[in-house]
C-alpha cells in the first residue's frame, strides 16, 4: 500500500543514519565512563567517612556505568591505582 506522502520509505526502518547512531553510542559511552569515574570517587569518600551503605550503592552505580560503557564501545578505566 502506498504511503500518503508518496515516499517509498519503509516504516520499519529506524530513523537516523549509521553515523548518527555511532556518534550517539560514543557520547553515551563517554557519559557512562564519566559517571563511573565520579561514582568511584564518591565511593572512596563515603568509605573514608564510614558510610558503608552509601559506599556499596555508589560502587554498584560504578559497576553498572562501567558495564554500559563497555557495551557501547567505550574503554574501561583501570582504577587499581
Amino acid at each position: 500500500m502506498p504511503r500518503p506522502d508518496g515516499s517509498k520509505k519503509d516504516c520499519s526502518e529506524t530513523p537516523g543514519t549509521t553515523a548518527e547512531s555511532a556518534k550517539a553510542n560514543e557520547e553515551a559511552a563517554s557519559i557512562a565512563s564519566y559517571i563511573a569515574d565520579m561514582s568511584d570517587e564518591m565511593a572512596k569518600l563515603a568509605s573514608r567517612c564510614d558510610m558503608p551503605m552509601l559506599c556499596y550503592f555508589l560502587n554498584l552505580a560504578r559497576a553498572e556505568a562501567d558495564m554500559r560503557a563497555r557495551e557501547l564501545g567505550g574503554y574501561s578505566i583501570d582504577r587499581s591505582a
